[in-house]
């Protein structure tokens, strides 16, 4: 359904006749309160790799995260020991990977909907596995 300016005056002009707030007739202001609960909603997808795995130091991929909670949210990559002396690249910033085993890829302080560019480098032919998740604040 489209949103126009007409139906928003429509939906507000009968929200008021429901609620049925008694007006003073010599004011030229009226409020009208609407409240909902929207859930929190967050989303991680990998692209342009098979399986969500690509290769050390070849393929690139697409990282689209979205998450609607108004807080916030934060993007984290687990790893396999393998990648320990690995690199993960994302949007252009390099991460080291150590041996703690998980990076944050990215901390928001709002609710968005973002696509980065995602690669992993090494020193030497690396092989392992990598694992990306949302957390909403």
């Amino acid at each position: 359904m489209k949103i126009t300016n007409k139906s928003m005056l429509a939906l507000a002009g009968a929200s008021s006749a429901m609620l049925a707030v008694p007006v003073n007739a010599t004011e030229n202001v009226a409020s009208i309160s609407i409240t909902g609960q929207v859930p929190v909603i967050c989303r991680l997808s990998v692209y342009n790799s098979a399986s969500a795995m690509f290769s050390v130091n070849g393929n690139k991929a697409s990282l689209r995260e979205f998450c609607n909670n108004g807080a916030g949210y934060r993007v984290v990559a687990s790893y396999s020991k393998q990648l320990n002396a690995g690199r993960l690249i994302v949007d252009g910033t390099v991460i080291p990977l150590d041996a703690s085993g998980e990076v944050v890829v990215s901390d928001v302080s709002h609710a968005s909907s973002l696509v980065r560019s995602i690669a992993i480098e090494g020193d030497a032919k690396l092989a392992g596995a990598i694992r990306f998740r949302i957390e909403p604040r």
